[in-house]
């Protein structure tokens, strides 16, 4: 985040700061469906999972493009923080589209 900070005025994100941004939240997103995956409510609640899953693995790809292309660095931030959110907001509206579904209820 520092080196973004540094580099704002350039047209380009340095590309080793592209990358560790955009490859960790890759993993982040990859490592979180793995450990999802292994929960028993996985079984439970394969309609709000396995969908969230897919959308994972599309926003984890898209990451690694953002990467590569290296926007300008306000950009790369604000393209992350909207990739980031596209799984919670799929997830927030799948669990508030059906509360019936919900396992803890």
């Amino acid at each position: 985040m520092v080196s973004l900070i540094d580099h704002a005025h350039n047209g380009r994100t340095p590309a080793a700061t592209a990358w560790v941004l955009c490859a960790g939240a890759a993993v982040v997103l990859g490592a979180t469906m793995l450990v999802a995956a292994s929960l028993q409510v996985w079984d439970c609640d394969r309609g709000l999972y396995q969908p969230l899953a897919r959308t994972c693995a599309a926003v984890a790809v898209a990451c690694v493009v953002l990467g590569a292309v290296r926007p300008a660095p306000l950009l790369l931030a604000v393209a992350l923080v909207v990739l980031l959110g596209i799984p919670w907001g799929l997830a927030v509206t799948r669990r508030l589209a059906n509360p019936a579904d919900s396992p803890t209820q």
